[in-house]
């Protein structure tokens, strides 16, 4: 457990001194900071589908004869990483289009190279190889979009408040109220008292959200050009931050349990052991994959609302 808080407290300094002090003088350095995240998460990922424990007798009749063939899943490492060199200057300096191309430049990779090494690669594996390119790589790639926009530290730290929250009070009060299991057979530790106090603590993230930049417009002294909004208090209210907080905190905790399955299914405890106590670096971005594409299209609407002069 002291293992687990001390990691904790150094990854929440780290994150927090790149969002809120160095983004001061350049955004770029959070830029890195989600790339690291997403290509060292994208490695993760392609180590643990290709885990032994995944393999399956497979029974192929042909000619006749029944034969045994052994199946593994084989993502190919060639698209991703290129995908990995390729993103970030794509999405930089295209934004949602180079998102876009990425994905179709590594799909086409995939298929020649299966084209090529038919023998080698099945379909199986090209679906392998795009589920490790968009989960994590270019799902953690739309945050360097958050972070260019006019309210990219807003929807970033609402990103990061009601995930953290979530899992903060899940795990507390699941601890402290225990009670009936929430999917056994997927994650055993997890307790309906559990889920509901993560929804609780999403409420809570968006509620400090609402008082740090609404309310009393704590950020103000951030430089025009990283946040023009910033300028007077952000025109949004309760009304619409709450049901989010809720929403994305039911995603985060899906998230989680969508993690839990793949881990299962591919036969690992953890997909890395970077952070002591806690994992890799997929373990504890697990829920923010859920959350970043629903916060990126809500912000992006309500980014486009205000600029057209319309308050909430």
């Amino acid at each position: 457990m002291l293992k687990r808080i001390i990691t904790a407290v150094i990854m929440l300094t780290v994150i927090l001194s790149c969002v809120f002090w160095l983004r001061m003088y350049s955004l770029i350095i959070t830029d890195l900071l989600i790339m690291a995240f997403a290509i060292v998460g994208g490695y993760e990922m392609y180590k643990s589908l290709k885990k032994k424990s995944v393999n399956r007798a497979v029974i192929d009749i042909t000619n006749d004869e029944a034969k045994v063939k052994e199946f593994k899943l084989q993502p190919m490492l060639l698209p991703i990483v290129l995908c990995m060199i390729i993103v970030y200057p794509l999405t930089f300096f295209f934004k949602e289009l180079g998102l876009v191309a990425t994905i179709a430049i590594c799909t086409i990779t995939s298929l020649i190279i299966l084209t090529l090494k038919h023998d080698k690669y099945t379909v199986a594996d090209v679906g392998a190889t795009i589920l490790n390119i968009v989960y994590p790589i270019i799902i953690m790639s739309i945050m360097v979009i958050m972070n260019h926009s006019d309210m990219g530290l807003l929807s970033i730290f609402a990103t990061f408040a009601v995930v953290v929250m979530t899992d903060t009070m899940a795990y507390f009060v699941g601890v402290t109220c225990k009670g009936p299991k929430l999917c056994p057979k997927i994650s055993p530790k997890k307790t309906i008292s559990g889920a509901v106090g993560g929804v609780i603590g999403g409420i809570i993230g968006m509620v400090i959200v609402y008082l740090l930049f609404c309310q009393f417009n704590v950020f103000s002294y951030m430089p025009d050009k990283m946040n023009s909004i910033f300028a007077n208090n952000i025109p949004l209210n309760l009304a619409i931050l709450l049901p989010l907080g809720a929403i994305c905190s039911v995603i985060a905790e899906l998230g989680d349990l969508a993690a839990s399955i793949i881990k299962r299914k591919i036969g690992i405890k953890d997909y890395g052991n970077l952070f002591p106590g806690h994992g890799g670096v997929m373990d504890r971005i697990d829920s923010f994959l859920a959350v970043i594409p629903v916060m990126y299209i809500v912000f992006a609407i309500i980014e486009r609302a205000i600029n057209g002069g319309i308050t909430f």
